[in-house]
């Protein structure tokens, strides 16, 4: 009769260390994730040449993806559209001046390392990395009370506007963390690395505050 209780006082006796063995079991990494993000900036046309520039309202809207890397790095490849520019003094025909809102649109494509804490319910985070991009629209709009006038930079005389460009983007902020999403309030500076015209060096640059919500 012994050997009838024999089996299942084994299986007992191997239950509690098979539990421990399930409890050590490595935990997942980060997972990638997507995104969307939002923005308002301020920019104009800096350089040695630009002259008589002051800043104007931009926008930035996008989404991205973000790539766990090792320890508190991470990748993020990102998609926006950017828009740019200045507005600029110049000079008219017979004396006097007027300004010229000089609007310029981009499918800009950043890819940006990013270093943050991988734990806690609100995490600095910094970043900094190139961004490409391609121009697809340029207006102007020339600023005169009386007879306002605006246009695409192809009906105008101004100097023809590169179509590419590659600026450097740097810069932080705070996200607030949940178990399956993110809120990150964000500042970041974005400078030209070239000229936009052929014929003089004058570059984009713009200063942007960002919301993007992360899944």
């Amino acid at each position: 009769m012994a050997l009838r209780f024999r089996l299942p006082m084994l299986l007992l006796l191997a239950l509690p260390a098979a539990l421990p063995a399930q409890e050590r079991a490595p935990r997942r990494g980060p997972r990638p994730s997507v995104g969307g993000e939002v923005g308002y900036s301020r920019s104009d046309l800096g350089g040695p040449d630009a002259q008589r520039v002051r800043s104007r309202q931009g926008a930035l809207t996008g989404v991205y993806m973000q790539l766990p890397l090792t320890g508190p790095l991470s990748i993020r490849p990102e998609i926006l559209f950017a828009l740019k520019g200045g507005q600029v003094q110049a000079d008219v025909e017979g004396g006097g001046t007027v300004e010229l809102d000089i609007g310029l649109a981009y499918l800009e494509l950043p890819v940006l390392l990013r270093a943050g804490p991988r734990r806690g319910r609100f995490r600095p985070v910094v970043f900094a990395g190139p961004a490409p991009s391609l121009q697809i629209g340029c207006d102007v709009q020339i600023a005169d009370p009386n007879t306002p006038v605006s246009a695409t930079c192809q009906e105008t005389e101004l100097p023809a506007f590169r179509q590419f460009d590659v600026g450097l983007v740097a810069g932080g902020g705070l996200e607030m963390r949940w178990p399956q999403s993110a809120l990150a309030l964000e500042a970041r500076y974005t400078t030209g690395l070239r000229s936009v015209l052929d014929d003089v060096d004058v570059r984009n640059r713009s200063f942007g505050i960002v919301l993007s919500l992360t899944f």
